[in-house]
């Protein structure tokens, strides 16, 4: 099909082309996508670039190889015009600061998924927002707790060790236990600030008893909130100006798992954690507190 155009009064034939998926586009170009992924060393030399230009000696400490087994997947790379030489070293080109990224990217995805595979085979992600899910290569530096046979109090623990260092508390969760209240209302009354996004039938649960009297005890207090979220809630998160603990659902039993947790120092992996409870706050309502 073709459709013609008017600009300062030239005509254009522009074709109309229909929508191509990316498994066609894949067909068409594939030997120059498994040129980069079936090769370690242009790997390795796109990826060790991406944060700025080196000399050969440089990449051969990075890869392991030698002159001779770099030098031509350096010259590989330049026919592609990924890569450049710059007054004696390798940097990447305009094109290769478009495509490097991306593939840093697929590799820090498999990277978490590989490295806590358990855990995201095991537990409902999509408990977790497709925005955050495509961002999950954040959270590659974390672990796993767990709690054991020998010892069933490791998460719990883990959680007071959270709350007690922390200088102020963020959390989005769909369950409570009187000993997780206990823990937030201690931290209230130590003056810190909490800030907790609940589900529409959590929220119905602190109404009642024993919950609704020790909201009522928190009543007056401004550094304590509660948000009740508009949308699901289908996981738990704690996030502190020094902490990241994310829990979610099993898959085979679609109930929640207090028995592990994965946990996160990493700036990056409390930033994103932070992200994920702005963007459950935005979706709620304040809940009003119930008198004593």
């Amino acid at each position: 099909m073709e459709r013609v155009i008017c600009v300062d009064r030239h005509l254009l034939t522009v074709r109309t082309m229909k929508e191509i998926s990316p498994l066609e586009i894949y067909n068409e170009f594939r030997d120059d996508v498994q040129a980069i992924f079936r090769s370690r060393l242009l790997m390795q030399v796109l990826v060790a670039l991406g944060d700025g230009s080196k000399p050969l000696s440089t990449l051969r400490d990075i890869t392991g190889s030698s002159s001779q087994a770099l030098i031509p997947k350096i010259r590989q790379l330049e026919a592609l015009h990924y890569v450049e030489s710059v007054r004696g070293d390798y940097a990447l080109t305009p094109v290769g600061k478009i495509v490097e990224p991306e593939i840093e990217r697929l590799v820090m995805v498999m990277g978490v998924l590989q490295r806590h595979r358990d855990f995201w085979i095991e537990h409902d992600i999509e408990g977790i927002p497709p925005e955050f899910l495509r961002e999950i290569q954040q959270l590659y530096n974390s672990e796993i707790v767990k709690d054991i046979e020998e010892n069933i109090f490791v998460v719990y623990a883990a959680f007071l060790t959270i709350l007690r260092e922390a200088s102020w508390i963020h959390g989005v969760s769909s369950i409570m236990s009187q000993v997780l209240a206990n823990a937030v209302k201690e931290a209230v009354l130590g003056g810190r600030p909490v800030e907790l996004v609940i589900s529409q039938k959590l929220a119905q649960t602190l109404l009642t008893e024993p919950y609704d009297k020790m909201l009522g005890s928190l009543k007056g207090y401004t550094n304590f909130s509660i948000y009740v979220s508009s949308s699901p809630v289908k996981l738990g998160m704690t996030v502190t100006d020094r902490y990241l603990s994310l829990g979610l659902y099993r898959h085979d039993t679609d109930a929640y798992d207090a028995a592990t947790d994965l946990i996160s120092t990493n700036a990056t992996a409390v930033a994103w954690g932070e992200r994920l409870f702005q963007y459950y706050k935005a979706g709620s309502r304040l809940l009003q507190l119930p008198q004593e």
